[in-house]
This record gives structure tokens, C-alpha cells and sequence, in this order.
């Protein structure tokens, strides 16, 4: 007897994970907390075969390892692709990649400005790093805190030398550092692109979906932030600082230039009278992945393309389907649909007013 088909379908519990910074009340919220607040944990990890690096800190095995299901018991959604790389993956990606997502997609909440930090070109990375993945991130705004400007710091705008950098960070000159950037406002709906090699911060009271390459390779250069301190061991990614100064992109970058370069205009797909499919990140910026943005009053058919799909609720509730298996999403949940499936089928809450939205994001293909 053959074995049985995998579910099309699996529902993803959020991994909360720790970081160096403090955040998370409207994750909280999303989650139905008694009592949100802000702390430790403001990210939370919705479609992740990558293991958190937390170093000077105590460690959690498996720290930001998405799981299937509705308890901590639950197997990892890695556990479920590597049973059924094929069907989940499609044949192409894992021969080329096993079985491995291609992306991280997390929620991320800010209640303080980020320090001040960089990622590696995935370039960098290879021949550098000896790894596959360097960090580019594509950052999709969700909300603004009443309380908030609603910024992110991206580029310089008044670079420094490399020397001028290296003194900056020895010295934790936090006003010559702060001077390099001037601060460049986000909207909700707004869809960013921060390539490697780019300082860059995000601001306090944003809430966005960010999605990068699967890595968690980060140089922190700003080591104290209201009281949060990055540790040593979290800074400059087991190097010193004389490698990690090369990653930085040193070149000027005016806001009018970084919002050309960096904020991606959404592409029309296919959509009816009920229901609209954009592309906000695709394969001519962003190597890893697409992200699509499906907004919907009815129902809305999608036909399969032979790739996964990790299904990111951002605007009121629904249901998503595949033949005759049907998960239940709202804001701060999610869910994987194989690359084996015939094609998806999304049904908005009919109780809602408005539209309801789902990212999509997906592997971008072998190549």
C-alpha cells in the first residue's frame, strides 16, 4: 500500500523570539495576550527553517524553528519538509536547496528605535562567510504606534570615511553615527527593500511583515539602546571589527535616491471585481523570493504554479482552502501550502467590512 499523501495544507503556530531590542505589544495583541506589553521577544517568526542566533545569551534549542500545528509539541515545519521535500518544496528547489524554504518571513514590532546595523551581500557571504545566504530583507509596513513618526534610517546620507566609521563604532559616538542618516518616513501598505551591504534602523512603534534571506547574519555597530545592550558576542558576528567594516556600503545615498532605489512600487497580477493579486517583491530585486499581496471582498481562486506558498493574514479574517482541507487565518497567524497543490482558494470572513489581505510569499524558483 502506498504511503498517504501529506496534507496540502498545514497551519503554523509563531515562534516568538528574543532579540536586542525591546517590542511586541501588538504581537501580544494579535495573539490575544490578557495583558500586552512590550519585552524581549517583538518578533515573531511565521514561516522559519532558520535557527534564531541569540549569542550572549542564555540558549534555547531551536529558538525560532516554526512549528506545525497548535502546541509546543508540535513538530517543526523543517521536520514536515524534510519527510516530503518534493511535494512540499516542489522537485526543483529541493535538489537544489533541499529541504529548506529559501526565506525567512517573520512580524516584527518595535517599541525603540533598532540599533544601528548591517547585513551581508549574499556575495559577501559565499566568499567571505561560507555561507549560502547573505540578508537582504524586503520590509512591508503594517502599522504605525499612534505615538510614532513612523521612520526607518536606510543608507547614508552623510557617509563617513571607512576610518572615520571604524572610530565611530570604537568610541560609540552615537551623535556622529546618528549624523550619517537622516530619518525617512513609512506609511502603511508601503513595501521596502533593504539590500545588503546597507545601514540601516528601523524606528520605533513600526509594525511590519519583513521577509529576507534565510540567514540571521548581523553587524551591530550602535552597542546600547535605552538600556538594552547588545553583548559582545552579538555584534560583529564572531569577527572583529576590521572584517566587519567591510560589509558597509559606503556610498551616498540621498532619501529622495533611497526612496527611488528602495520603495517597490506594487505590480498588478490578475484580479475580478472582488478580488485584486499584486506583486510587491519579485525576481527582478529579490533573488530568494516573491511576495504578492492578495486583497479580497470575495472569493478569490488561485491556480497552483509548482512553488510553495506561506499564507500571511495582514487585514481581517478568512479562510484559506485546497480541495477539500480548510485552515481558519487571521492577523498573526499563518500557513504553508505545498508546492504540490492543485491551487489555493481564499474566502474573506463575511462579517467583515472591507477588504481582506493576505501576503503570499514564496520561494522564487531553482535557478
Amino acid at each position: 500500500m502506498p504511503p498517504p499523501t501529506p496534507p496540502f495544507l498545514l497551519p503554523l503556530l509563531p515562534a516568538r523570539v528574543r532579540r536586542n531590542y525591546r517590542g511586541g505589544r501588538q504581537l501580544d495583541l494579535l495573539a490575544g495576550a490578557a495583558r500586552p506589553a512590550d519585552g524581549s521577544e517583538p518578533e515573531s517568526w511565521l514561516g522559519s527553517t532558520t535557527v534564531a542566533l541569540n549569542p550572549g545569551l542564555p540558549p534555547q534549542p531551536g529558538e525560532g524553528l516554526t512549528r506545525v500545528g497548535s502546541g509546543a509539541g508540535t513538530p517543526t515545519l523543517a521536520a514536515e519538509l524534510q519527510a516530503a521535500p518534493d511535494f512540499y518544496l516542489g522537485r526543483e528547489h529541493a535538489a537544489q536547496l533541499g529541504p529548506q524554504l529559501g526565506f525567512l518571513a517573520k512580524l516584527l514590532d518595535a517599541a525603540i528605535r533598532l540599533h544601528i546595523q548591517v547585513h551581508p551581500t549574499a556575495e559577501f557571504a559565499r566568499a567571505r562567510l561560507q555561507s549560502p545566504h547573505g540578508k537582504l530583507e524586503v520590509y512591508h509596513i503594517l502599522a504605525v504606534r499612534p505615538d510614532a513618526a513612523g521612520e526607518i534610517w536606510l543608507g547614508f546620507q552623510h557617509p563617513p570615511t571607512r576610518a572615520e566609521w571604524r572610530r565611530i563604532i570604537e568610541e560609540q559616538d552615537i551623535a556622529a553615527m546618528a549624523a550619517c542618516f537622516e530619518p525617512i518616513r513609512v506609511q502603511p501598505g508601503e513595501t521596502w527593500i533593504v539590500p545588503g551591504g546597507l545601514p540601516h534602523a528601523i524606528g520605533p512603534g513600526v509594525l511590519m511583515v519583513e521577509v529576507m534571506e534565510p540567514s540571521d547574519w548581523v553587524v551591530r555597530c550602535e552597542f546600547e539602546r535605552e538600556g538594552v545592550v547588545v553583548p559582545p558576542a552579538g555584534r560583529f558576528m564572531g569577527r572583529d571589527l576590521d572584517f566587519c567594516l567591510d560589509v558597509f556600503d559606503y556610498l551616498p545615498r540621498s532619501v529622495e535616491l533611497v526612496r527611488t532605489l528602495c520603495r517597490l512600487q506594487p505590480r498588478w497580477l490578475a484580479g475580478d471585481a472582488s478580488w485584486e493579486l499584486q506583486e510587491l517583491a519579485g525576481a527582478g530585486r529579490t533573488r530568494c523570493f516573491s511576495l504578492r499581496r492578495l486583497s479580497a471582498r470575495g472569493t478569490a481562486t488561485l491556480p497552483g504554479d509548482g512553488r510553495a506558498t506561506l499564507v500571511i493574514p495582514t487585514r481581517g479574517r478568512g479562510t484559506v482552502s485546497v480541495e477539500d482541507e480548510t485552515i481558519a487565518v487571521a492577523p498573526g497567524t499563518a500557513a504553508f501550502a505545498a508546492a504540490a497543490a492543485p491551487g489555493l482558494e481564499f474566502f474573506p470572513d463575511h462579517r467583515q467590512t472591507g477588504p481582506t489581505e493576505w501576503l503570499l510569499v514564496s520561494p522564487a524558483g531553482p535557478g
